[in-house]
């Protein structure tokens, strides 16, 4: 099951970038008083391997080639320089681009200076060497490092790298026939591997011995840790790898060092006849999934005999856990022996085999003392039993009987039972033998991608399938795209589609009776409408393939299609696929995914995907399927439990695991068998909710009196709006082609603004400018809330109306990032302003498209603004407001306005002249370069600093009489509530990494509980009922489920 890099089926989007040079400049030098994380890698016990390391044996016509890998090096002092296991690095994912040989890396604190390791090596074929350093390069940051060889005593060669200005190849340069560059820019985040050397600079090197240093450099700033996974010495003098062209790899020099691996094995035949092993490995690194076997060792074995040491890693790619299937004849044990040395003597264990075993080759097995071997099976069997009987186990042992989990155990002939039982035994409740406990209807299927599909699939089963049936999906992680505006056939459906809309010449811009389809900006009405139309139709064909599986399947069977929010704007789908659609009921389930350890996101951003799918399901109570990726290594156990449980309270009924086990059977995104504690944060969690899913299901979230409006206009304008990468202060330093690069300005702010607010407790729903407008189930929603926030350059025309007599009538609107200056024609819009109580707001732009952290804790303020006498810097927007009756309440650093109030009625409108949610997420990230996943990258962004979230609580600030449903004694702890006939569910997620002692929490609830039952303690806690408030006291580790029942 190939999947190409970073996130499944996204390869195709990514190779359409091509190269292109741009300007470049430095770093601006950064702002933010935020630590970087502390350099604290657990300690590993190494094997130090032989003194002197060999070449790599090439053949006579290929260059010479060293691999020495960082993890062998010798440390010469306590300085900075040690081995690090990659989960503690900037390299902790293996999948995409990133890869590291071995697992383990040489690595060093930003600030270390003079440390030294060396490696002894010796050169069989003398000549000139290109020298090599293979490191952690995520971009913005300098990771200075000076790489010198020695021989005979004397230097030979020195360079420094790891300079911001140095030129190095990048993960997937093979793929978009990318040179060394500087710096590199794409829309996801990073992919980092660098790999870097001089220009036209070689070691000149005799054959016999010689030496590599290493040694850190001062390191200015902005500074990285460094992080070396191998220095590679060639006599090949270009600018290439192998798998560069063509391509076929994702890390330059992961192949080289792959041609390195040394892991011996030799089995002692106990069949009759003689015997030669067929080991075979799948393939797991993107983009090379195809397999390898061999045969071993060279000649049979004779019965009876022990075979020779051979090097069963020549077939292996030690950048992964490795399962190697061993082909001996059935029906015999055979002895099997693992060493790290081809004379064994340094053992990694024995083992009983059986023809069709598989065994796994941790990582890190090359040198990690502490690695250890066994089969597949053996792994399966020990997770087992610790599920069994050393894992919690709530819920008297019952699996939920409400909420679905599923999760592929993919098997190969043979494996079933064991396989069943792993999966049984973690506490999945789909798709198993009706020997195992599950769900009466669990039928499932991925995908079906058009009618015709759907009607060839359901034709297969039979009638108990098709009664069982409980999901069919649409496709994994796709696009809903445009219609071809060019095809005819549209032309009178466009027509008819207006004259149904009653749009007239006025709202078109065009007579209806020629009006054609068309996304010419010149034509801005046109083109919004022939955009809506376009939707609508999509919508149409979607709605027409649900139909039709309720038709073939049964009534209530659920459609979907997984939605993956690693666009250009991460997090912040399109407001037409991930919320207009369901309005449509284009399908009849929510499904999307949580792979937010390996983007530049907060882990908190899971509130936000819930938060969009509860505004998405709201119009006919859709249920919601979510994937939670296991993903190890990446996504770490503590976050794994946080996003499992926090998913069930925000209202989650269908939890999907996606891949998990035997991560040899699948290609990648699985749980690696060294990581035991991420299966146990799936048990756990999931017999946990078995306890929940009583009040959880069935149950209705409950509303908030805060809104954030996700504006259709300014995610259409903002999207389609073109931009310059030149004008970005980060993108210009890039060197990447920039085809999905956009202004993420005004979405993102979105983000931070419900961030600041749901760290500081308060609950926030998402409307949309059609929720206003139009209202939902043909309610008026307005009166639902008391503070709403827009954040956008542009604003649907209509809603300033609907928003008047809110306002008027006691609500708080803010509104900032642009303050809805534009309609979604794109054209200047002074209804939101005359709201707002100004006459007009100039715009000025210093960044276009910012993460939040990857580039904004490094991003230079563009003003600074001063409110209630605290000095607040402002980043990437600045508007001067002129007002009309509003009241400046802020000014920019030259005194002009940057914040107004206006009071108007029993209400007020604020305008903020900036981007408030930056300002909030810049107060809370770290300046520290972003990487991917893992212990050491992944952290939440919170500050409870009431100077810091000043700007973005003016809103709720204005309705002192707002309460918050969850308040916690404990900052950092969010809260989720869902009402239930028979009491209330509580849940509470801990962003703060360490656990939380003694938390006092208060709950406003409408009946006195008759218990609250803290589920992962097992118990009761004491509780107290006063003025509509239930009050417990409980202690905390990363997430809760409290039953209050009535």
């Amino acid at each position: 099951m190939p999947l190409p890099p970073l996130f499944p089926h996204c390869l195709a989007t990514l190779l359409a970038l091509t190269l292109a040079l741009s300007a470049s400049s430095q770093t601006p030098p950064p702002t933010n008083p935020n630590s970087a994380p502390p350099w604290n890698p657990r300690p590993v016990r190494v094997y130090a391997g032989p003194d002197l390391l060999q070449p790599v044996a090439t053949k006579t016509n290929e260059p010479a080639l060293i691999v020495a890998e960082g993890e062998f090096f010798r440390v010469q002092d306590a300085k900075g320089w040690q081995v690090v296991h990659q989960d503690d690095s900037y390299a902790s994912h293996t999948y995409g681009g990133m890869w590291v040989m071995n697992g383990g890396l040489l690595g060093a604190p930003a600030a270390s200076d003079g440390s030294v390791a060396v490696r002894k090596i010796n050169v069989t074929k003398p000549g000139d060497y290109r020298v090599w350093s293979k490191y952690q390069s995520p971009p913005y940051f300098n990771y200075h490092h000076r790489l010198e060889v020695l021989q005979g005593g004397k230097v030979v060669y020195s360079h420094d790298y790891g300079a911001l200005s140095g030129d190095r190849f990048y993960s997937f340069a093979g793929a978009y026939k990318a040179p060394m560059i500087k710096q590199q820019w794409w829309y996801w985040g990073v992919d980092h591997d660098a790999a870097e050397a001089p220009k036209g600079k070689f070691a000149t090197l005799s054959a016999g011995p010689a030496e590599l240093r290493l040694t850190t450099l001062k390191n200015p700033a902005p500074a990285g840790d460094r992080f070396i996974d191998t220095v590679i010495l060639t006599t090949e003098p270009s600018d290439t790898y192998i798998g560069y062209k063509p391509y076929n790899s994702g890390s330059p020099f992961a192949r080289e060092a792959i041609k390195n691996s040394q892991i011996w094995a030799r089995f002692k035949n106990a069949a009759a006849a003689p015997v030669q092993l067929t080991a075979t490995v799948a393939g797991h690194m993107q983009p090379d999934y195809g397999g390898m076997s061999g045969k071993f060792p060279a000649a049979p074995v004779a019965p009876g005999q022990w075979s020779e040491w051979f090097n069963i890693a020549s077939i292996c790619k030690l950048v992964h856990e490795e399962g190697v299937t061993l082909g001996f004849p059935a029906g015999t044990t055979f002895d099997f022996e693992v060493a790290r040395d081809s004379a064994g003597h340094d053992p990694l264990g024995s083992l009983k085999v059986t023809g069709g075993d598989v065994l796994i080759l941790p990582i890190d097995v090359a040198w990690n003392l502490d690695a250890k071997i066994k089969t597949s099976k053996q792994n399966a069997e020990e997770i087992t039993a610790l599920a069994k009987t050393q894992w919690r186990r709530a819920n008297g042992g019952k699996k939920p009987s409400q909420l679905a989990y599923y999760g592929a155990f993919a098997k190969r002939p043979g494996q079933d039972s064991w396989i069943n039982a792993l999966k049984d035994s973690l506490g999945y409740n789909t798709q198993l033998p009706d020997t195992y406990s599950h769900l009466e209807r669990d039928g499932y299927h991925q995908h079906t991608h058009s009618t015709a599909e759907i009607q060839s699939y359901t034709s297969k089963l039979s009638e108990k399938d098709k009664k069982n049936f409980r999901i069919l999906s649409f496709g994994d992680e796709i696009h809903i795209a445009k219609i071809n505006y060019g095809d005819a056939k549209y032309v009178d459906l466009f027509r008819a589609w207006i004259s149904k809309k009653g749009l007239t010449q006025s709202d078109l811009g065009i007579s209806p009776a020629t009006a054609k389809l068309s996304d010419d900006p010149a034509q801005p009405r046109l083109r919004w409408y022939s955009n809506i139309f376009s939707e609508e139709t999509r919508f149409a064909e979607f709605a027409e393939m649900t139909r039709l599986a309720e038709r073939l399947l049964n009534p209530d069977v659920l459609t979907g299609a997984n939605y993956s929010p690693h666009g250009p704007v991460m997090y912040y789908g399109p407001i037409y696929q991930w919320i207009d659609i369901f309005k449509f009921r284009g399908m009849s389930a929510y499904w999307a995914e949580d792979y937010i350890f390996s983007v530049a996101e907060p882990p908190q951003m899971i509130g936000w995907m819930m938060a969009t799918a509860r505004s998405a399901v709201k119009y006919h109570n859709l249920p919601i399927h979510f994937y939670v990726m296991p993903h190890a290594p990446g996504q770490t156990a503590e976050n794994l439990r946080r996003s499992m449980v926090y998913a069930v309270g925000a209202g989650a009924t269908q939890l999907d695991s996606f891949w998990v086990a035997p991560p040899e059977n699948f290609t990648e995104n699985s749980v690696a068998w060294a990581y035991p504690e991420s299966f146990r944060a799936i048990s756990e969690s999931i017999y946990d909710s078995g306890e929940a899913e009583s009040l959880a299901v069935g149950g209705k979230y409950r509303a908030a009196r805060i809104a954030v409006i996700l504006s259709k206009a300014t995610d259409f304008n903002e999207r389609v709006l073109k931009v310059d990468p030149k004008d970005d202060p980060f993108a210009r330093q890039c060197q990447m082609d920039f085809g999905n690069f956009q202004q993420t300005l005004c979405r993102k702010d979105t983000h931070g603004i419900w961030l600041s607010l749901r760290n500081a407790q308060y609950g926030v729903e998402l409307i949309t400018e059609d929720d206003i407008n139009d209202g939902v189930r043909g309610q008026d929603i307005l009166n639902n809330y008391d503070v709403i926030y827009f954040a956008g350059e542009w604003v649907d025309d209509r809603i300033a109306k609907k928003l008047d007599g809110w306002v008027k009538n006691g609500g708080v609107l803010y509104a900032c990032a642009g303050l809805g200056r534009l309609n979604q024609f794109n054209q200047s819009e002074g209804s939101l302003l005359s709201l707002l109580g100004l006459k007009s707001a100039t715009i000025q732009k210093t960044a276009v498209n910012v993460r939040p952290i990857l580039e904004l804790p490094l991003l230079t303020p563009i003003d600074t603004l001063t409110l209630d006498g605290a000095k607040l810097p402002a980043f990437a927007m600045k508007q001067v407001l002129t007002p009309a009756d509003a009241k400046v309440i802020g000014t920019w650093a030259d005194g002009s306005a940057a914040v107004t109030r206006r009071d108007y009625g029993k209400g007020k409108a604020i305008a903020v002249g900036t981007l408030p949610g930056h300002g909030y997420i810049h107060s809370a990230a770290k300046v520290t370069p972003w990487a991917r996943g893992g212990r050491r990258m992944v952290y939440p962004l919170m500050t409870s600093d009431s100077d810091k979230n000043r700007l973005v609580h003016l809103g709720v600030s204005a309705r002192p009489d707002l309460q918050r449903e969850v308040i916690t004694s404990v900052t950092g702890i969010e809260g989720l509530v869902i009402d239930n006939a028979k009491g209330t569910l509580v849940t509470l997620v801990n962003w703060s990494e360490a656990p939380a002692k003694a938390v006092t929490v208060q709950v406003r609830i409408p009946f006195q509980p008759t218990s609250a039952r803290q589920v992962s303690a097992q118990k009761s806690v004491p509780v107290t009922y006063a003025n509509g408030v239930a009050t417990f006291t409980l202690d905390l580790a990363q997430a809760e489920y409290v039953l209050l029942n009535k």
